[in-house]
C-alpha cells in the first residue's frame, strides 16, 4: 500500500510539474486588445484606465467609417457598366478610407500619448503600417 501511495505522489507531482512548465512555455492563448496592451507596453492602472476611455470614444466613430466604406463598396459595385459614375464613386471610396486612415492615426497617437515616451514609441511603431495594410473590412485589430 505503501509503494502505491508512493506511486499515486510521484503521478501526481509529475503531472502537475508538467502542467506547471507547459502553462508557461507554451504560448498564450488568445488575449483581448486590452489585456495584451496592458503587458505588452506595461500600462499602469491609470494609463490603462485612459486608453480604455479613448477605445470607447472611438469606437463608434470607426463604426461609423466602416459603414460609410462598406456604403460606398455597395454604390461602386452596383455601377459596373456606368464609367463614369463609377469613377466618381471610386474617387468617394478613396476619400472615405483615407479619412478612416487618418482618424485611426490620430487615435493610435492619441492611445501613445497616454504611454511612457518609450513604450508609445514602440506601440506606434508596431501598429502605425497596420494601418496603410489595413482593407476595411472591419475595425483595425491593434495586435
Amino acid at each position: 500500500m505503501k509503494r502505491y501511495l508512493i506511486l499515486v505522489g510521484l503521478v501526481v507531482a509529475v503531472a502537475a510539474g508538467s502542467y506547471t512548465l507547459t502553462r508557461g512555455l507554451m504560448p498564450r492563448g488568445e488575449e483581448d486588445q486590452m489585456t495584451w496592451l496592458r503587458r505588452e507596453f506595461k500600462l499602469t492602472a491609470a494609463q490603462a484606465a485612459a486608453v480604455e476611455k479613448l477605445q470607447a470614444d472611438y469606437q463608434p466613430v470607426c463604426a461609423g467609417h466602416c459603414r460609410l466604406i462598406m456604403a460606398a463598396r455597395e454604390r461602386l459595385a452596383a455601377l459596373a457598366s456606368e464609367a463614369s459614375a463609377k469613377e466618381a464613386a471610386q474617387a468617394d471610396l478613396i476619400r472615405l478610407e483615407q479619412t478612416c486612415n487618418d482618424a485611426t492615426l490620430a487615435h493610435l497617437r492619441m492611445i501613445a500619448a497616454q504611454m511612457d515616451p518609450d513604450q508609445g514609441h514602440r506601440f506606434l511603431t508596431l501598429v502605425e503600417p497596420k494601418v496603410s495594410r489595413h482593407a476595411h473590412q472591419g475595425p483595425l485589430g491593434l495586435k
